[in-house]
């Protein structure tokens, strides 16, 4: 029999091609494979006749093979098999395409299973294509049955997945409870065992969901413990305490080029009345894309600063770093307070309005001196690397609000194991749904307000050809007075082959077509960091009209100039990186405008015509959720094992609420939980990552 931790090597009766199949899929352990959950089902458990199967509906039947051949064509290595079943009922075309194998493994006369959607085909009338099948003879793996769909990976197919799974849980029969059951009682989660079960070989729906939810309340229940053990450890170690300065905060604010909103004001105070105290501050700024968060995060590091302490503040790209870095020193050089750049290609020290290229070893003794504003990539977080006296690490992640939260469980502790403040700031509103169950307990400032003098930007869904060349208008008469635009592709080079515009081609087309009396910039993730800084600051500078790019420009880059955007296949993105492309324009006092651009009349628009009703990132996120998910807003995208694979808060929103209620619950009784070592080592291991660049 089957343990979870058993290697695949154990499961007996695989093929070679199998533990190939195994090997491409990455899959070490017996609890690797049965981790891997169906995205959907297939519902071929219904048996029907012949005569009474429905057009455009899943069903299965059971019917004698009446004739099968192959049939002729015009294409090379193309193989078509073409038959007849029958049953008592009557008879029905079916048709398979290269599958050679068929005439060896089914014969006339033959009783099989058939599972799949028949059409109604002008020439042959009824008819199954490409079904799945099964010998009638043996138990059957989908036909019949309620079909897992898995997600798949390269070659490998749904029947070989299938199969192998089938192995696997025919002889499993150990999966270890690492949840107390006293957990799984109150909140009326099944066993692991009978839930993997469920999940793969579910006999109803509502089975497949209750398997599936385990795996997500698992997921959910352990974040939620490894929020609070870190933050008990954090409190244990305590944080240094930055008094509140009013004489200073009055004389930076003045002298600020201009008047914080009233939400960033908030968002200010909350964070210096956190830091005077001596439990570290773990506080989450959601701000809209142009709110002013970095204004935000200037203010508490002057505050810091003042107090005799040193601050960090960490980006996600070099490009986003560097230009906070500038930014900072607009802000803090008015006070005399040094801004230290630290990157893997890149390190200046920004004092006394001068600028000075360091060495590593002048960089890192400047460092180690303490009393600075260092800004960096996660780089900043390895061992020895930040200033002994931090006293204040910020975290811009944007929108990548998973790392950003695991940063909140990593944060590097201090020579005298006191541990940093920490301000975490995102650009993607967190819908009201989530924030409850993901935010653990950070306390969380939102920042709605734009500053004064933004205008709301106009948006217009645009279909292939003709809507492009609108937009490509617009391009041309604002290059004329003087302006900027983006033009973003989904890809960088043509060889991608999703049909869909690169930045490469695109760039050659433009240049020799529609936009050819205009100067055109290329940006994108391939390019060494040397020359995107060239693009960017190229482009910043005004030496170009166009900046045609990949969503590299999502993340904080800030062309006050640029006001319109063209994003071609709009389609292929989620609702909430729309936005955050969005908001790379809109940041000044200009008119400015947003083409999305569908390819052709095939993709359905009507989600993106949300972009065009608001500019609110509260309701995009929202109706992001609602559409297609979650996508970056828990972090299923970020460095290092994915932290949830299985929560799907569109519909698990009940079950995510009880395993935080029950995880709250738990600490409460137990708060290092002492009494469950397995369990605490298990919630422990979610902190551990490497952050580099």
């Amino acid at each position: 029999m089957l343990s979870w931790n058993d290697p695949t090597s154990y499961i007996h009766g695989l093929t070679a091609q199998q533990r190939r199949v195994l090997k491409k899929l990455d899959v070490e352990t017996v609890g690797d494979l049965l981790s891997i959950l169906p995205r959907r089902y297939d519902d071929y458990s219904q048996l029907v006749s012949i005569a009474d199967i429905p057009i455009g509906e899943s069903v299965t039947i059971k019917a004698r093979v009446k004739s099968l051949g192959k049939i002729p064509t015009f294409r090379k290595k193309f193989v078509m098999i073409r038959g007849v079943l029958e049953d008592d009922t009557g008879s029905i075309a079916i048709t398979w395409f290269n599958q050679p194998w068929m005439l060896e493994q089914v014969k006339i006369g033959d009783e099989i299973y058939v599972s799949g959607t028949v059409r109604q085909h002008p020439k042959y009338g009824r008819s199954f294509t490409s079904p799945i099948w099964e010998p009638a003879n043996a138990e059957t793996v989908a036909a019949g049955n309620i079909a897992p769909v898995y997600p798949l990976i390269g070659q490998v197919t749904q029947k070989t997945l299938r199969k192998i799974m089938k192995a696997a849980l025919d002889e499993f029969d150990d999966a270890p409870e690492v949840i107390p059951e006293a957990v799984l009682r109150s909140a009326k989660q099944p066993k692991l065992l009978d839930a993997i079960r469920y999940a793969h070989k579910p006999e109803t729906q509502d089975q497949a969901k209750i398997g599936r939810q385990r795996f997500a309340f698992d997921e959910v229940f352990l974040y939620q413990l490894a929020l609070r053990l870190a933050r008990a450890k954090a409190d244990e170690g305590g944080a240094p305490q930055v008094p509140f300065d009013e004489k200073f905060a009055k004389s930076f604010s003045a002298k600020l080029p201009f008047e914080l909103t009233a939400d960033q004001k908030r968002a200010v105070w909350a964070a210096l009345q956190d830091m005077e105290a001596s439990r570290p501050m773990r506080r989450l700024v959601q701000g809209d894309v142009g709110s002013g968060k970095t204004a935000v995060a200037a203010f508490c590091a002057a505050m810091v600063y003042r107090q005799g302490f040193s601050v960090a503040m960490m980006a996600p790209t070099e490009i986003l770093a560097k230009q906070h870095a500038l930014t900072l020193s607009r802000f803090l050089g008015q006070h005399h307070i040094p801004v230290i750049l630290v990157t893997s290609s890149t390190r200046i020290l920004y004092e006394n309005g001068d600028e000075k290229t360091l060495k590593l070893s002048e960089a890192k003794e400047r460092m180690a001196q303490g009393r600075v504003v260092a800004v960096g990539t996660h780089a900043l977080l390895q061992s020895g690397q930040c200033p002994p006296d931090l006293a204040l690490a910020i975290v811009d992640e944007q929108h990548r609000f998973g790392v950003a939260q695991r940063e909140a469980l990593t944060v590097v502790e201090r020579p005298d194991a006191m541990v940093p403040h920490l301000l975490s700031m995102t650009a993607t509103p967190i819908p009201r749904s989530l924030q409850l169950t993901f935010l653990g307990d950070l306390d969380v400032s939102v920042i709605k307000t734009k500053p004064a003098g933004r205008k709301p930007i106009s948006t217009h869904v645009l279909v292939g050809d003709v809507g492009r060349k609108m937009a490509y208008q617009s391009i041309v008469d604002a290059a004329i007075r003087g302006e900027q635009a983006f033009i973003v592709c989904p890809l960088i080079d043509p060889s991608d082959k999703l049909g869909s515009k690169s930045v490469e081609s695109e760039v050659v087309r433009l240049k020799a077509g529609p936009l050819k009396s205009l100067k055109i910039l290329t940006l994108h993730g391939k390019m060494t960091n040397a020359d995107k800084d060239t693009a960017m600051n190229a482009f910043k500078n005004g030496e170009a009209d166009v900046l045609v790019a990949t969503t590299v420009v999502e993340v904080g880059v800030d062309i006050p100039n640029a006001t319109i955007m063209l994003i071609e296949s709009a389609e292929r993105f989620g609702l909430a990186q729309l936005h955050q492309l969005r908001g790379r324009i809109g940041r000044s006092d200009k008119d400015c405008t947003c083409y999305l651009v569908a390819t052709d009349d095939s993709v359905s628009i009507d989600r993106l015509r949300v972009m065009e009703r608001t500019n609110d990132g509260f309701i995009i996120a929202e109706e992001d959720l609602k559409m297609r998910g979650s996508g970056n807003v828990i972090g299923t995208q970020q460095s290092g094992k994915s932290l949830f694979r299985h929560v799907r808060p569109w519909e698990d929103f009940g079950v995510m609420q009880k395993a935080r209620d029950e995880a709250v619950k738990l600490m409460e009784l137990d708060p290092m939980l002492d009494n469950y070592a397995e369990l605490k080592k298990t919630a422990e291991s979610l902190t551990e990552s490497e952050h580099g660049e």
